[in-house]
Protein backbone atom coordinates (compact mmCIF):
# COMPACT_ATOMS: atom_id res chain seq x y z
CA UNK A 1 0.00 0.00 0.00
CA UNK A 2 1.20 3.64 -0.57
CA UNK A 3 1.45 4.12 3.66
CA UNK A 4 3.95 0.91 3.25
CA UNK A 5 5.92 2.52 0.71
CA UNK A 6 6.08 5.52 2.32
CA UNK A 7 7.38 4.06 5.54
CA UNK A 8 10.18 2.13 2.86
CA UNK A 9 11.10 5.33 1.22
CA UNK A 10 11.40 7.49 4.91
CA UNK A 11 13.86 4.59 6.09
CA UNK A 12 15.95 4.23 3.00
CA UNK A 13 16.59 7.56 3.02
CA UNK A 14 15.06 9.94 5.63
CA UNK A 15 17.27 8.50 8.63
CA UNK A 16 20.99 9.47 9.09
CA UNK A 17 23.55 8.96 11.60
CA UNK A 18 25.14 11.98 13.51
CA UNK A 19 28.08 11.58 10.38
CA UNK A 20 25.49 12.43 7.92
CA UNK A 21 25.49 8.83 6.25
CA UNK A 22 22.94 6.50 5.87
CA UNK A 23 21.51 4.89 9.27
CA UNK A 24 19.89 1.52 7.39
CA UNK A 25 22.42 -0.52 5.22
CA UNK A 26 20.12 -3.49 5.12
CA UNK A 27 16.41 -2.89 4.29
CA UNK A 28 14.05 -6.03 4.09
CA UNK A 29 10.39 -5.50 3.04
CA UNK A 30 7.79 -7.97 2.01
CA UNK A 31 5.54 -6.66 -0.23
CA UNK A 32 2.22 -8.98 -1.87
CA UNK A 33 1.93 -9.58 -5.27
CA UNK A 34 0.49 -6.49 -7.45
CA UNK A 35 1.30 -3.73 -5.42
CA UNK A 36 3.85 -1.97 -7.19
CA UNK A 37 7.28 -3.23 -5.45
CA UNK A 38 8.72 -3.59 -8.87
CA UNK A 39 7.97 -0.17 -9.16
CA UNK A 40 9.29 0.95 -6.03
CA UNK A 41 12.79 -1.12 -6.14
CA UNK A 42 13.49 0.86 -9.76
CA UNK A 43 12.53 4.21 -8.80
CA UNK A 44 15.35 3.53 -5.55
CA UNK A 45 17.54 2.20 -8.08
CA UNK A 46 17.12 5.25 -9.95
CA UNK A 47 17.66 7.58 -7.34
CA UNK A 48 21.02 5.73 -6.83
CA UNK A 49 21.71 6.40 -10.42
CA UNK A 50 20.03 10.21 -10.57
CA UNK A 51 21.96 11.28 -7.76
CA UNK A 52 25.05 9.31 -6.62
CA UNK A 53 25.97 9.22 -2.96
CA UNK A 54 29.31 8.26 -4.21
CA UNK A 55 31.47 8.71 -7.56
CA UNK A 56 31.42 5.81 -10.02
CA UNK A 57 28.31 3.97 -7.83
CA UNK A 58 27.59 0.75 -8.93
CA UNK A 59 24.08 0.10 -8.99
CA UNK A 60 22.32 -3.04 -9.64
CA UNK A 61 18.94 -5.51 -9.44
CA UNK A 62 19.04 -9.08 -8.65
CA UNK A 63 17.33 -11.73 -9.04
CA UNK A 64 16.89 -15.39 -8.91
CA UNK A 65 16.61 -15.46 -12.72
CA UNK A 66 17.69 -12.97 -15.28
CA UNK A 67 14.07 -12.84 -16.21
CA UNK A 68 12.94 -11.32 -12.99
CA UNK A 69 16.05 -9.03 -12.75
CA UNK A 70 15.00 -7.35 -15.85
CA UNK A 71 11.64 -6.82 -14.68
CA UNK A 72 13.01 -3.95 -12.17
CA UNK A 73 15.60 -2.36 -14.86
CA UNK A 74 12.90 -2.76 -17.61
CA UNK A 75 10.92 -0.59 -15.57
CA UNK A 76 13.40 1.77 -14.97
CA UNK A 77 14.45 2.27 -18.22
CA UNK A 78 10.66 3.02 -18.96
CA UNK A 79 10.56 5.68 -16.23
CA UNK A 80 13.87 7.48 -18.16
CA UNK A 81 12.35 7.37 -21.29
CA UNK A 82 9.26 8.87 -20.06
CA UNK A 83 10.73 11.37 -18.21
CA UNK A 84 12.55 14.76 -19.21
CA UNK A 85 14.43 14.90 -15.88
CA UNK A 86 15.71 11.72 -15.87
CA UNK A 87 16.43 11.34 -19.83
CA UNK A 88 18.56 14.83 -19.90
CA UNK A 89 20.83 12.97 -17.14
CA UNK A 90 20.71 9.47 -17.71
CA UNK A 91 21.17 7.32 -20.69
CA UNK A 92 19.46 4.25 -21.61
CA UNK A 93 21.57 0.94 -22.98
CA UNK A 94 20.14 -2.14 -23.52
CA UNK A 95 21.81 -3.74 -20.54
CA UNK A 96 22.82 -0.12 -18.71
CA UNK A 97 21.77 2.97 -17.43
CA UNK A 98 24.77 5.41 -17.25
CA UNK A 99 24.92 9.21 -15.39
CA UNK A 100 26.09 11.46 -18.22
CA UNK A 101 27.93 13.43 -15.45
CA UNK A 102 29.72 10.74 -14.19
CA UNK A 103 30.04 7.67 -16.56
CA UNK A 104 31.22 5.51 -13.76
CA UNK A 105 27.60 5.75 -12.48
CA UNK A 106 25.89 2.88 -14.08
CA UNK A 107 22.97 0.87 -13.26
CA UNK A 108 22.18 -2.63 -14.03
CA UNK A 109 20.49 -5.63 -13.75
CA UNK A 110 22.25 -9.34 -12.75
CA UNK A 111 21.24 -12.73 -12.37
CA UNK A 112 21.85 -15.47 -9.37
CA UNK A 113 24.84 -16.89 -11.55
CA UNK A 114 27.23 -15.87 -8.53
CA UNK A 115 29.94 -16.05 -10.18
CA UNK A 116 29.82 -13.12 -12.51
CA UNK A 117 28.93 -10.73 -9.86
CA UNK A 118 32.39 -11.04 -8.47
CA UNK A 119 34.82 -7.74 -8.87
CA UNK A 120 31.40 -5.55 -8.71
CA UNK A 121 31.87 -2.83 -6.21
CA UNK A 122 28.00 -2.25 -5.36
CA UNK A 123 26.98 1.20 -3.88
CA UNK A 124 23.26 0.39 -4.28
CA UNK A 125 21.30 -3.02 -4.58
CA UNK A 126 17.91 -4.31 -4.73
CA UNK A 127 17.40 -8.09 -4.63
CA UNK A 128 13.31 -8.07 -6.22
CA UNK A 129 12.25 -11.85 -5.22
CA UNK A 130 14.64 -13.13 -2.85
CA UNK A 131 12.25 -15.81 -1.95
CA UNK A 132 13.41 -17.47 -5.26
CA UNK A 133 17.38 -17.12 -5.07
CA UNK A 134 18.22 -20.44 -6.06
CA UNK A 135 21.02 -20.38 -3.36
CA UNK A 136 22.84 -17.95 -1.07
CA UNK A 137 25.93 -17.04 -3.45
CA UNK A 138 24.59 -13.94 -4.91
CA UNK A 139 23.37 -12.30 -2.05
CA UNK A 140 27.16 -13.23 -0.33
CA UNK A 141 29.02 -11.74 -3.31
CA UNK A 142 26.94 -8.16 -3.27
CA UNK A 143 27.46 -8.30 0.27
CA UNK A 144 31.13 -8.95 -0.17
CA UNK A 145 30.97 -6.39 -2.76
CA UNK A 146 29.87 -3.67 -0.92
CA UNK A 147 33.17 -3.78 1.47
CA UNK A 148 34.61 -0.90 0.33
CA UNK A 149 32.10 1.20 -0.12
CA UNK A 150 31.34 4.27 2.59
CA UNK A 151 27.69 3.91 3.10
CA UNK A 152 26.36 0.95 0.61
CA UNK A 153 22.57 -0.23 0.93
CA UNK A 154 21.29 -3.50 -0.01
CA UNK A 155 17.40 -3.66 -0.38
CA UNK A 156 15.26 -7.23 -0.22
CA UNK A 157 12.25 -6.79 -1.81
CA UNK A 158 10.55 -9.50 -1.97
CA UNK A 159 6.57 -11.86 -1.80
CA UNK A 160 6.07 -14.19 1.34
CA UNK A 161 8.47 -17.77 0.34
CA UNK A 162 7.58 -20.51 2.60
CA UNK A 163 10.93 -22.52 2.53
CA UNK A 164 12.45 -21.96 5.83
CA UNK A 165 15.88 -22.95 3.92
CA UNK A 166 16.62 -20.59 1.75
CA UNK A 167 18.44 -17.37 2.27
CA UNK A 168 15.30 -15.39 1.93
CA UNK A 169 14.05 -17.10 5.62
CA UNK A 170 17.34 -16.09 6.75
CA UNK A 171 17.39 -12.63 6.57
CA UNK A 172 13.44 -12.36 7.19
CA UNK A 173 14.52 -13.84 10.58
CA UNK A 174 17.28 -11.49 11.31
CA UNK A 175 15.16 -8.55 10.55
CA UNK A 176 12.26 -10.30 12.61
CA UNK A 177 15.00 -9.82 15.56
CA UNK A 178 16.20 -6.63 14.97
CA UNK A 179 13.09 -5.05 15.07
CA UNK A 180 12.25 -7.41 18.46
CA UNK A 181 15.84 -6.19 19.91
CA UNK A 182 17.16 -9.17 20.15
CA UNK A 183 20.63 -8.34 18.02
CA UNK A 184 21.92 -5.64 15.69
CA UNK A 185 21.33 -5.47 11.97
CA UNK A 186 24.59 -6.24 9.83
CA UNK A 187 26.23 -3.84 8.19
CA UNK A 188 27.05 -4.03 4.52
Amino acid sequence: TPQDFSAIIANQYGWKRPDGTRRYREIFATVARKNGKTTLAAGSALLEVFDPIEDGSEVYSAAGSRDQANLVFTQAKGMVNRDAVLSDKLKCYTHAIVNLDDELTTYRSISAEAHTAHGYNPQYCVIDELHTQPKRDLVDVLITGMGARQQPQLTYITTAGHDVTTICYEVYDRAKQVLEGATNSRNP
